[in-house]
């Protein structure tokens, strides 16, 4: 899969000035538990579309299966039909896989550059309206040093999965087609050993590990089109809980674990929201090479402010043109 610096060398994260200071302050960004987002249909959309996206693999599986064995097409009549039988396993199978993933999954969103030079200067009109009159802030990244630090993230703590990539949009099939391509014909060849008749009548598991990472990616980068203006990059995380089982299987196999990363709370209108702290290391620092101020009533001297905290580092500092009075 293509390295999201190949694509982006910046990208942009938006937060409050509370948030900056924050994040400054301990140098580490937080990725925040998926169904805590303002999206509701986070990691679900994509049930039905690998519904729909495997149901023909099934298919061709099931048809074949009907062709040597007499017997399972009249148990398939029975239980009401080939197109009844096929949806139903589709369904069963990917939700099988949903339930296996569980639901610790955490996101840290970025802006990927815009076409528009005057939108990467100034920042995104969407984005300064969703902090209305309190005004918010725009770190911007270096895209390849940020891999770079996600790499020693990934090292240093247990996780299942990592990764970080551009989003697909719902109304991109085109696009779908070609990034989930590779993705998709793993997730298909699982599909097929499953409904293989040889497997069925020996009864034998189908390793499906080459499969986890795909499936991760695949309902973790699809994303309503409503959405798309933000054009968003995320980081996606998985840390793993290290129970009693993981460390009989680690004191078996004489190796040592990567410490567990701590699930934090914090407090939103009444709300506890799950997060976990990414990069937090003393010898790493956030590769941050810009903030831009946003619209707001005060936003030179805001600038001013931030100026003078960052004054022994390199970044630089502006304030968006945009004339917006939330």
């Amino acid at each position: 899969m293509q390295k999201i610096s190949e694509v982006y060398n910046k990208l942009y994260h938006y937060t409050t000035m509370d948030g900056l200071i924050g994040i400054l302050q301990t140098q580490s960004l937080w990725a925040t538990h998926y169904k805590f987002l303002n999206d509701f249909s986070e990691i679900i959309l994509f049930r039905d579309k690998l519904i729909s996206l495997m149901y023909p693999h099934i298919r061709e599986c099931v048809e074949e299966i009907i062709k040597q064995s007499t017997q399972i097409k009249q148990n398939i009549d029975k239980i009401g039909g080939l197109e009844h039988v096929i949806q139903h396993e589709a369904q069963v199978l990917i939700d099988a896989q949903y339930s296996a993933l569980g639901d610790e999954i955490y996101i840290l969103s970025f802006c990927g550059q815009n076409t528009n030079p005057n939108i990467n200067e100034n920042g995104l009109l969407s984005q300064w309206r969703a902090y209305g009159s309190g005004g918010g802030i725009a770190l911007v990244f270096d895209t390849k040093k940020l891999e770079e630090i996600r790499d020693i993230e990934s090292k240093r703590f247990v996780y299942s999965a990592m990764h970080i990539s551009n989003l697909i949009y719902s109304n991109d099939e085109n696009k779908l087609k070609e990034e989930f391509s590779e993705d998709l014909s793993i997730l298909a060849d699982i599909v097929k050993q499953f409904f293989t008749l040889s497997n069925i009548r020996a009864q034998k598991e189908v390793d499906s590990s080459k499969g986890y990472m795909p499936f991760v990616r695949c309902i973790s980068r699809y994303k309503h089109y409503g959405f798309s203006e933000e054009n968003e990059v995320r980081v996606v995380v998985l840390p793993t809980v290290i129970d009693q089982e993981l460390l009989d299987l680690a004191k078996a196999d004489g190796k040592a674990l990567k410490p567990e990363k701590e699930r934090k709370f914090r407090n939103k209108n009444g709300q506890f929201i799950p997060y976990i702290e990414l990069f937090n290391s003393n010898d790493i620092e956030l590769p941050i090479e810009r903030i831009i101020v946003g619209p707001h009533k005060e936003k030179e001297a805001r600038a001013t402010a931030l100026g003078v905290m960052l004054r022994n580092t390199k970044i630089e500092i502006s304030c968006s043109d945009i004339p917006f009075v939330g």
